[in-house]
């Protein structure tokens, strides 16, 4: 609570965040604690339920048999946590495609095709969504996009399948591959980044 007090302005816009990001020094022995800590003052403003990416931070300090632990960990894990080293740099491109993917997880897919009269609705979805494919049809504007709910609500009478918006985003990708750091050759260099991408895609379906 005297926590909460001291940093009442840095909370209030931790409250108005979309996503969060937790970077946790893996290096200090009580991490876990340290974590369990944070999760509390989140709880304690109403935050608990925001969207977070977690950066174990620091496994440069580690013994590489724990870094790599540490690495399988997190890729395999159903939320957005990454482990890297912001020192070496390593891990940081999976960082940034672990925090796109959790901004992307807030967006909802949507196929539609707009009459050629509703260009600002176009132009709408360009500007706000992410669009995967635009075609110009003779009955109107082709789009395969992901755009805020609201929008996504807004464009319903044009859905070319009403079933757009029970998409399950947000979810990770099931990884049908048995991968076990256990099982690589200490010499052999695992790819992090392609594990990490695999369990933090969003589905297509």
């Amino acid at each position: 609570t005297q926590l909460v007090a001291a940093f009442g302005a840095t909370l209030e816009e931790v409250k108005e965040a979309d996503v969060l990001l937790h970077v946790i020094d893996v290096s200090n022995p009580v991490w876990q604690k340290q974590e369990v800590a944070v999760k509390r003052v989140l709880k304690e403003i109403g935050a608990e339920d925001k969207i977070m990416v977690r950066a174990l931070n620091k496994i440069d300090l580690l013994d590489q048999d724990v870094a790599e632990d540490l690495q399988y960990q997190a890729a395999m894990r159903d939320d957005y946590s990454v482990a890297i080293s912001s020192l070496t740099g390593e891990g940081m491109t999976d960082l940034v495609a672990t925090i796109e993917d959790a901004m992307m997880s807030m967006l909802i897919p949507i196929e539609v095709i707009l009459p050629y009269a509703n260009g600002k609705e176009v132009n709408m979805v360009q500007e706000v969504g992410h669009v995967e494919e635009i075609e110009y049809r003779e009955n109107g504007t082709y789009l395969l996009a992901r755009v805020p709910e609201a929008i996504a609500n807004r464009l319903r009478p044009f859905y070319m399948n009403h079933s757009n918006n029970d998409h399950g985003f947000g979810k990770k990708s099931t990884n049908d591959g048995n991968i076990n750091a256990k099982d690589k050759e200490d010499d052999e260099e695992i790819d992090w980044v392609a594990i990490g991408r695999g369990r933090h895609s969003i589905k297509q379906e």
